[in-house]
């Protein structure tokens, strides 16, 4: 009797095995992260907007070819395949065409099944000389890797698409020529466009195809990636549903992300004690109140400003290509009483603290001992910097110069950073140089701090920031090469070039030292020569609530908080 049922269990347990076999188990999901937004976002299309808050939304609802995942160690991030099904591979000998292969299961929020033609319709709207997409750049000059004959495409010069280095092999294929040969993260990161749905975005395009409605409304747009926008209330609330067709669906575990507008950080902060948030970033005012609370993480991402100037400039006897000058302006700013002011770090070198020396450990290239890096305290003097003004303004003819600088007028520490240099290049240079403040909407600010050969004189000096990757401090410097057209703030240098190709030979984790070494040759130079003037670091510190379960169990840098992979306990 009992081998008789111990056989029939036996039996049951098999034929249970079987029943389960090729059902996919489905994913358990935890609940609703409730977040918030100061300024609405007033677009979620990839195209016609480079701000934070957008993108924030875009990156949740919009798949790309690949994505970034923690590595194993949780102590940097790596690339993996998301709407990609494989990573690409180089066609030729000298890396200028790669071919791309899509994943055959992958649709869009409206039932589109996702192919190559998405890919070339993205690529091509990005350029569309029609539309002057405050995103162009993205496409038509990509320090990793323009497309051949794209830039031409964009400025209206060549009208025959098949001309750029585009080209369909089948629906799930397709390759690209680049104007420079690529490696195979250059080839990664220069393609990895977040994608347009061509039927929603031809519905809301009027007439004479110069305007489109995509991304304005929840009608108007079409999800690919881990979440779905499907609410939208107008400066009130933004609600994305986890997408169960998403690709990598099995990674997400959280059931919904619900954005509120709160423009106040005080009343953010109240509705977060209050239970109602499950996350909040706190004011520099706020900092102390919550010091040694357990919930806070502080961190640094796109957080280096520079003062960025047109070397090109014509104007005031082409002054701001003078080395002379750009150097007083370099030692006339005291960023230790900046920084007291607007709550941040003084900051004088080029790579942020944010980019890691080398992904396989984590350790920041900003605590590697250099001697060539000086403190905060250290490069103030005001003596030399007149002296070097008086030498620059004798070189070039002048005795006083009206120099503007450009920011973004939605950000409250540039413009308080803007309005201490004004100050105190006036009273450091006894009046010898007057700051004109020019604030611009963020996007005309983005797109006009940079070298434009048909109007040289669209700025003279500019405040902002870049955000190379993370991973690999190389890439700070891929910025300012010759082969970026047009050169960023007009400015090159075969050194660079030469110094730049040398280290991209080497292998970042194997010939980690040599790497490190070349950085540090790229950095002097770039600091010898005053490309730009390095100002200060603002840090970010944040709470989120107890039951939050990040990912990597705080930030990472170069890859973030991975919000999209967290989970929620119950409280």
């Amino acid at each position: 009797m009992k081998k008789y049922l111990a056989l029939v269990l036996a039996v049951l347990m098999l034929v249970a095995a079987f029943a389960g076999c090729g059902k996919k188990e489905e994913t358990k999901v935890y609940g609703t992260f409730r977040t918030y937004f100061t300024n609405p976002p007033p677009t979620v299309s990839c195209l016609a907007t480079q701000d934070t808050n957008p993108w924030t939304l875009i990156d949740l609802t919009t798949a790309c070819l690949y994505r970034q995942v923690l590595n194993k160690e949780k102590t940097g991030w790596e690339w993996a395949t998301d709407l990609a099904a494989k990573f690409p591979e180089q066609v030729d000998d000298a890396g200028y065409v790669w071919k791309y292969t899509i994943v055959k299961d992958a649709v869009w929020s409206n039932g589109d099944k996702i192919t190559a033609d998405d890919f070339e319709f993205t690529f091509k709207e990005h350029a569309n000389p029609k539309m002057a997409y405050v995103s162009a750049t993205q496409m038509t000059t990509n320090s990793y890797g323009q497309l051949k004959n794209i830039y031409e495409y964009g400025l209206g010069e060549i009208t025959d698409w098949s001309q750029v280095g585009y080209k369909k092999l089948d629906d799930y294929s397709f390759q690209v020529e680049f104007t420079t040969p690529a490696t195979q993260d250059d080839a990664i990161r220069a393609c990895n466009r977040a994608l347009v749905n061509e039927t929603v975005y031809m519905k809301g395009m009027n007439a004479d195809g110069t305007a489109t409605l995509y991304g304005t409304d929840v009608e108007n747009f079409a999800s690919c990636g881990a979440f779905i926008l499907t609410e939208w209330i107008p400066d009130g609330k933004y609600v994305l549903t986890r997408n169960p067709d998403y690709v990598h669906a099995d990674e997400i575990k959280l059931e919904s992300i619900v954005y509120t507008v709160v423009p106040d950080t005080n009343a953010a902060l109240q509705l977060f004690e209050n239970g109602e948030l499950d996350y909040v970033s706190l004011s520099y005012n706020q900092w102390e109140k919550f010091e040694d609370d357990p919930r806070i993480y502080e961190y640094f991402n796109d957080s280096l400003m520079y003062f960025m100037i047109n070397h090109g400039n014509p104007s005031f006897g082409n002054i701001l290509g003078n080395l002379n000058f750009r150097k007083a302006l370099f030692h006339g700013v005291d960023r230790v009483a900046l920084s007291e002011i607007i709550g941040c770090y003084p900051a004088t070198r080029l790579v942020r603290r944010a980019v890691m020396s080398n992904p396989a450990t984590g350790v920041p290239f900003y605590t590697l001992p250099t001697d060539y890096v000086k403190t905060g305290e250290e490069v103030f003097d005001k003596t030399l910097a007149n002296q070097l003004l008086d030498k620059a303004y004798e070189e070039c003819g002048q005795t006083k110069v009206d120099m503007r600088i450009l920011y973004s007028e939605t950000s409250t520490h540039l413009r308080g950073c803007a309005e201490i240099l004004q100050k105190q290049y006036h009273d450091h240079f006894a009046g010898k140089l007057n700051v004109i403040m020019h604030a611009l909407p963020s996007a005309q600010a983005q797109k006009l701090r940079k070298w434009n050969p048909d109007d040289p004189t669209g700025f003279d000096t500019a405040l902002g920031s870049f955000l190379p990757t993370a991973n690999d401090p190389r890439q700070t410097f891929k910025f300012y090469l010759s082969s970026v057209v047009p050169p960023r703030f007009y400015w090159t240098s075969d050194e660079l070039d030469k110094l730049f190709a040398e280290s991209m030979e080497l292998d970042l984790e194997s010939d980690n030292e040599k790497v490190i070494e070349y950085c540090m040759k790229m950095e002097k130079l770039m600091l010898d020569e005053m490309v730009i003037v390095p100002v200060y670091e603002i840090p970010t510190k944040v709470l989120y609530e107890t039951n939050v379960q990040l990912p990597a169990d705080g930030y990472v840098i170069g890859w973030g908080f991975g919000n999209e992979y967290m989970s929620m306990t119950e409280k």
